[in-house]
């Protein structure tokens, strides 16, 4: 047994630190990611290179910040102006009786300009009584209290009633399609006690279409929508939501 023992031999201190140095380096470099270097990684890190400080340079980013904060006023300063010029043609219209006291009333006014450009004065009065309740965006239509209850409601101009219903908000109510001056519009009664007219039905402007309902017992005020009254809208299609000013087109 002896005699199969071959001898190796021993290693020194350092050259052990030398063989464990060699297997890290490997695992450091088989681990490392193989990027090479070619003329367009120089120059794009030339790019930055050259780029970095004046990106970086307050003046620089100070001057693209006005810029664009001027491209962003510019459109918002000119549609304002141009609502403000379609507020004083309207108010002209209606002797400065209108007034928009509020962004949301200038976009109504300048999303309905062909319609009070073509139809003004051409509709009549629904009803006979005092405006307890004016137009704004948030009500788009006017109350009208009857002088006398239950008052008549009126057509306000030929057409044809598409549509009769109820609703929890206005209670009964009638939609009349109109054509005017080539255009077609919606007059909308609601809150109403009786219905004379059927849908489908033809009328002609000043008929009865209705009697005004809501409670005779309270006297009509301003403001005040628990008493007897018309609710009156002129609208651009159907659907709620599309009214303009009836005060423009009531004769």
């Amino acid at each position: 047994m002896d005699n199969e023992i071959k001898y190796i031999g021993t290693f020194t201190e350092e050259e052990i630190k030398q063989k464990s140095s060699q297997k890290t380096n490997n695992k450091v470099e088989k681990n490392k990611p193989k990027f090479k270097i070619n003329k367009h990684n120089i120059k794009v890190s030339k790019f930055i290179l050259s780029t970095k400080s004046k990106l970086l340079n307050k003046k620089v980013i100070f001057g693209i910040l006005i810029v664009l904060l001027i491209y962003t006023l510019k459109p918002i300063t000119f549609l304002k102006l141009k609502l403000e010029q379609k507020r004083e043609y309207y108010a002209q219209m209606q002797n400065n009786s209108i007034t928009c006291n509020n962004f949301f009333d200038s976009l109504i006014y300048a999303s309905g300009a062909d319609y009070y450009k073509n139809c003004k004065d051409k509709l009549v009065s629904p009803a006979d009584g005092l405006i307890t309740c004016q137009f704004d965006w948030a009500h788009q239509g006017i109350d009208i209290a009857c002088y006398e209850y239950p008052g008549n409601i009126y057509a306000a101009a030929n057409g044809h009633v598409c549509y009769i219903g109820y609703s929890k908000k206005y209670g009964n109510e009638v939609l009349i399609e109109h054509e005017i001056n080539g255009i077609t519009l919606y007059t909308y009664y609601a809150n109403l006690s009786v219905i004379y007219v059927t849908n489908g039905q033809y009328v002609n402007q000043n008929e009865v279409i209705a009697l005004e309902g809501g409670n005779p017992e309270k006297p009509a005020q301003i403001m005040d929508s628990d008493g007897h009254h018309l609710h009156f809208e002129v609208r651009k299609n159907k659907n709620s939501g599309s009214g303009l000013n009836p005060i423009i087109f009531i004769q």
